[in-house]
């Protein structure tokens, strides 16, 4: 019997899928962060925890929502969870990769506006602060030691901040869990292969240009290198208004304002990050101005190695900002990069070929990811059909669990 996380949206416990032939539940407990009404899960503070004999109550109830309140509303989270672990339904012809194994479901609440609008993200963007998520993967894996399960965790979320070398803190927490005994994590790659939000240059000096769209409100830069090179950078505005290079030193944070662009830069270097070791400049634009921005990258005679640049996800930033000259590898999401868990990627199964929009290895440092592909592309539930590296690591998250009940 194997626990299975699934992704921020949640899950529709009353669908058939998740339900045995008598119509009870297969459902171990739903840990609701965003519900503060009902009872937390041991040693957590916040949220709301339905066991099994709740649901079954809430099954049985003309009114289940007074029960068990936790919804689903947007149809992502049920989608993957019947993926991985729906129940075979006669007369659907469906059946999922696990179907017989017991789920467990963390519905992680929303990131605070305050950090939202800290790392520019739109405030209409559903974004998930890492520490909710840390915090629900210790919640399945005490609940699989109460109940003497192993434990496949599936993480569909995922960001193109960190220094895409598995070295994050939610990665390295993941390192922790999936590397023990009757544990296993698997990680969705990211859609983010065409999506020309990587950059990558070397050399004592190169240029990265982004094109800004115009309604886009602002922005989070990443610039991550491998020590012992250093790198620094200047900034040119459409109208041509630059900023001479920035001396790097530790520690160092300088804000910039653009006078023809009324656009706001901050600038915080980091020669030694904590987690990686390596060097970190970030960059947040604050309204920038439409057009062609141009971060020069001043290396040194000494530099041996390359540098990476991303922008975020899709979804936090407009559609009509990219760089110009974009990498389509090394756009792997974190936590993807991490070395413990199973990260996957997708194909086309009808057409054999990839999924194009999948993010590509390797990690930055070189290791070889991702570990598998599975199909992506218009795979078919009660709920509709979804596309998307998710997907494939929901089918690879019921291969998995179908390893550990073997097993």
């Amino acid at each position: 019997i194997t626990c299975i996380y699934l992704t921020q949206e949640g899950i529709d416990y009353r669908n058939p899928a998740f339900c045995y032939p008598d119509g009870s539940t297969r459902i171990l407990g739903i840990w609701d962060q965003t519900i503060q009404t009902g009872n937390a899960p041991k040693n957590l503070i916040y949220g709301s925890e339905y066991n099994m004999g709740m649901i079954n109550q809430a099954l049985n109830s003309e009114n289940p929502y007074d029960i068990v309140p936790s919804r689903d509303t947007d149809g992502h989270g049920t989608a993957l969870a019947q993926i991985a672990a729906g129940s075979f339904q006669e007369g659907e012809q469906f059946c999922g990769a696990s179907p017989e194994c017991v789920i467990a479901v963390v519905k992680c609440k929303e990131a605070k506006p305050y950090l939202k609008e800290f790392y520019a993200v739109n405030q209409d963007a559903f974004a998930i602060a890492e520490t909710d998520i840390m915090t629900g993967v210790q919640y399945l894996n005490a609940l699989a030691q109460q109940y003497n399960m192993p434990l496949v965790i599936c993480l569909s979320v995922g960001t193109n901040q960190g220094d895409h070398n598995g070295r994050s803190s939610l990665a390295q927490f993941l390192d922790v869990v999936a590397l023990n005994d009757r544990r296993c994590a698997v990680t969705a790659g990211g859609n983010e292969g065409n999506a020309r939000h990587h950059f990558e240059g070397s050399g004592e000096y190169s240029e990265a240009e982004i094109k800004v769209g115009e309604n886009e409100s602002g922005f989070f830069l990443e610039l991550w290198a491998s020590s012992p090179d250093i790198f620094s950078i200047s900034i040119r505005s459409p109208y041509g208004e630059s900023v001479p290079r920035i001396t790097s030193r530790i520690g160092g944070s300088h804000e910039f304002r653009f006078i023809y662009d009324e656009t706001v830069v901050l600038v915080d270097y980091r020669i030694v990050e904590r987690e990686s070791g390596g060097e970190l400049i970030s960059m947040r634009f604050q309204n920038p101005s439409p057009g062609i921005w141009s971060i020069g990258v001043y290396g040194s005679a000494t530099n041996r190695g390359s540098y990476h640049m991303w922008l975020p996800l899709t979804g936090f930033i407009s559609d009509e900002t990219y760089f110009l000259r974009s990498s389509p590898d090394v756009t792997l999401t974190e936590p993807s990069n991490a070395f413990g868990p199973i990260t996957v990627t997708g194909y086309n199964e009808i057409t054999g070929g990839s999924y194009t929009d999948s993010s590509r290895g390797f990690t930055r440092n070189g290791s070889e990811k991702p570990d598998f592909a599975a199909p992506a592309v218009n795979v078919s539930t009660n709920v509709g059909m979804y596309t998307g590296t998710s997907v494939a690591a929901a089918i690879t998250a019921g291969a998995a669990a179908d390893f550990l009940e073997w097993a």
